[in-house]
């Protein structure tokens, strides 16, 4: 403590003694330059004085020549003062007299100055110069005599500036050294933790607060900080402890291994899952090599090569997908992240392994999903195609077979006519088996849609029985219905799509018919089921099913041995129907015994709601007057099958058009009451003429009815949202195309 302070007071003191003797020669120099000015100045006003007084005697002695006059001016001028020289230069410049002062040399730093002397009378021309009177000055008395005041005065300044260094020096020994000092050993005794620790600094000469003050001050503040930062740090410490211990916890209950590599590539930390993939129990220490092979390219490498062989940028991550075999555990398929280190000396690695086999097989799995889908897509427009190619020339069987039912001349025949029906039944057969195949389609794609709500069952059992009662008459089959007549007050309503729950029943209704023997039953009870559910079952007095036949009723196109029967099928129809029953929540069950009958039985959840009531048909219209059709149809065989089914209607004029583009031209000529079209066309769709009659403002209001062999759910559901009224699919059935020619066209009647 003591080195410190006397350190500090010699620095005090050579500083302040340094300081005061800048500023006593610095004071000192400015004074004696002062003085200097004023008495230079003084001796210049003197001379210039001396000689306005002496100029004119000098000028009337230089114009007589009086010599002897010259010299007693001279001397006078050069007697004191500052001039030391007096010459009288002629009007040549020759002297006439030179006087110096005497009793001295001229000296070395002298200031000339020259004055024009004239002629004490004026001339006719003026002023007349006679010579020049040159003075020189010197100052040196001057310097002499500051230069003895300032020695003399000199020792009593020192003593002056010495007196004033240590009267400062002592004031700040005792102002500042000595509390310094006091601070100083306090700070090395302070407790650096300790909050509440505090230095304490007397006042100044008055006691107010001064610098030393605000210092201490600050020093007990930064004590505070600094007491506060560290008990900061310490609990920060702990919770990073703290934080250490969880993230070990939780990198151990990680799914993915995790190792901590050197740059030797030995193990400094690795969790519990990198343990268990790799099947070692204590990985800490041990080398990488030699634990597991990768499966990139053939040969396999061992792990710890390919980690060494990728040129990993620093601090970037490398990932790459592989097989791994370790050495004690199976092989799986990984995920390795690989990221390189900066600033750690004990891990220049994180290697994470991760266990994507569940992945790998999910996007295989995803992959197989894909490619069936394709692959019933491609099966889906095959099938598409083939039913637009095979309605094609069905329509044409069918249409004019139609046509010629309706001859009076050949229902004047029955032999012919009866055979004509026959080709109409085999034509609407073939095209339910298309029907079939298709619907078996849309199934097992995912594309058949159900609108599910309240159904009256025995109103659309009555429906399903009446479709089939024409078959049932001609094969000799009793059908009959058992439902009491309050059911839908006593057990409710089923929940069901109609639509389908019919195409079920029919389908149902229609075997029994068809494997039924002569003179057989068909029987339909309706009855509750377990609680929430209801019963249709429909039992056959048929040749019924072996267990062989049960085992395999729902595979597709399998007729059970029935080929030979004569009877017409394809063998999905019960596939079809237990597919839409699962489809509306329900359940289908089969029992039979061969010789006796089959039963089947198709379960429904009961539904909360009512049906709708439908609302009163309106009444028909009146009959139209002369209409004018545009057929839209590439096909020459479907438009004279048109043509024959519209000559029911002698009030129609047909037109048609076999493209596109006659088509849109024949409709900005003159608008039709009503346009057919077909789907596919030779230079587009008939999506293209939709377009174009909302697109350019044709026709406004035109109703248009579609007819097409193109059956797809996605192509009727394409052309009814461009602005198609409605969609008739080929073969046409003649009632069911008159029926919505009439409506359309009375319609346009109406509006008109």
């Amino acid at each position: 403590m003591q080195r410190i302070a006397s350190s500090l007071v010699t620095r005090m003191f050579v500083a302040v003694a340094a300081f005061s003797a800048l500023i006593f020669v610095v004071v000192g120099a400015l004074e004696v330059w002062r003085e200097r000015v004023q008495l230079t100045e003084a001796a210049r006003r003197a001379s210039d004085s001396a000689l306005s007084l002496s100029a004119s005697p000098i000028a009337l002695a230089l114009w007589n020549y009086d010599t002897m006059a010259l010299e007693l001016q001279a001397r006078n001028l050069t007697r004191d003062g500052a001039i030391v020289r007096v010459e009288v230069l002629s009007e040549d410049g020759s002297p006439v007299v030179d006087l110096k002062r005497e009793g001295q040399g001229l000296p070395a730093a002298t200031q000339v100055r020259e004055l024009e002397l004239s002629a004490p009378a004026r001339t006719r021309e003026g002023v007349q110069r006679i010579g020049r009177l040159r003075v020189s000055e010197s100052f040196d008395a001057i310097d002499a005599q500051i230069m003895r005041r300032t020695l003399a005065r000199l020792p009593l300044e020192l003593l002056k500036v010495l007196a004033i260094a240590l009267g400062i020096l002592l004031l700040l020994h005792r102002l500042v050294t000595l509390r310094l000092s006091a601070l100083v050993e306090q700070l090395r005794s302070i407790k650096l933790d300790d909050p509440s620790a505090r230095v304490q600094i007397a006042g100044g000469v008055q006691g107010d607060s001064d610098e030393i003050i605000e210092l201490a001050t600050a020093v007990n503040k930064f004590q505070h900080d600094r007491a506060l930062e560290m008990a900061r740090r310490r609990e920060a410490e702990q919770r990073l402890l703290e934080g250490l211990h969880e993230r070990s916890v939780i990198l151990s209950s990680l799914r993915d291994g995790v190792l901590a590599l050197d740059q030797y590539l030995q193990i400094r930390f690795a969790n519990a899952a990198a343990a268990r993939l790799l099947g070692c129990r204590n990985l800490e220490g041990q080398a990488l090599n030699g634990l597991a092979q990768v499966s990139v390219e053939a040969p396999d490498v061992d792990l710890a090569e390919w980690l060494s062989s990728r040129q990993i940028p620093e601090q970037r991550q490398y990932m790459q997908r592989l097989r791994l075999q370790p050495r004690e555990a199976p092989a799986f398929d990984a995920l390795l992240q690989a990221n390189t280190l900066l600033g750690a000396p004990e891990v220049a690695w994180i290697l994470v392994i991760s266990d994507i086999s569940e992945e790998v097989r999910g996007l295989a799995a995803e992959r197989a999903r894909e490619r069936a889908e394709a692959s019933n897509r491609a099966k889906s427009e095959f099938l598409s195609r083939m039913s637009h190619e095979l309605r094609t020339p069905l329509n044409a069987i069918v249409g004019f077979a139609q046509s010629l039912e309706r001859d009076p001349l050949l229902r004047e025949d029955p032999q012919r006519l009866e055979r004509i029906q026959l080709i109409t039944r085999a034509g609407w057969h073939l095209a339910g088996m298309i029907g079939d195949v298709l619907e078996l389609s849309r199934i097992e794609s995912g594309q058949v849609k159900l609108t599910p709500g309240p159904v009256d069952l025995p109103a659309l059992i009555s429906d399903a029985i009446a479709f089939v009662s024409a078959d049932a008459q001609r094969e000799h089959v009793t059908l009959a219905l058992h439902a009491p007549a309050d059911l839908s007050q006593t057990l409710g309503y089923a929940q069901a799509d109609p639509m389908r729950l019919e195409q079920v029943l029919v389908n149902l209704l229609s075997n029994a018919v068809k494997y039924n023997r002569p003179g057989g039953r068909v029987d339909v009870n309706v009855l509750a089921g377990a609680p929430g559910t209801v019963e249709i079952r429909v039992r056959d007095t048929g040749l019924g099913l072996s267990t062989q036949q049960l085992a395999n009723l729902y595979q597709s196109f399998n007729r059970l041995g029935r080929e030979d029967s004569g009877k017409a099928g394809t063998g999905i129809g019960l596939v079809v129907t237990r597919t839409l029953v699962e489809l509306m929540q329900g359940q289908i069950s089969v029992s039979s015994a061969p010789g006796v009958g089959t039963e089947f039985c198709v379960t429904l959840p009961l539904s909360s709601d009512t049906p709708l009531q439908p609302l009163p048909l309106p009444e028909l219209l009146p009959a139209y007057g002369p209409k004018k059709v545009l057929y839209i149809e590439d096909d020459p065989v479907n438009a004279t099958v048109m043509q024959a089914l519209l000559s029911k209607r002698p009030g129609i004029t047909l037109q048609i058009c076999t493209t596109v583009r006659d088509g849109l031209a024949a409709l900005r000529q003159a608008t039709p009451d009503l346009l057919l079209l077909d789907m596919q066309l030779p230079d587009g769709s008939g999506l293209d003429v939709l377009q174009a009659l909302r697109h350019e403002h044709l026709a406004p209001g035109l109703p248009v009815l579609m007819v097409s062999a193109d059956v797809m759910d996605d192509s009727v559901g394409a052309a009814l949202s461009a602005g198609a009224r409605s969609y008739i699919t080929k073969p046409l059935d003649f009632e069911q195309v008159l029926s919505e020619v009439d409506g359309l066209l009375r319609e346009t009647s109406a509006a008109a």
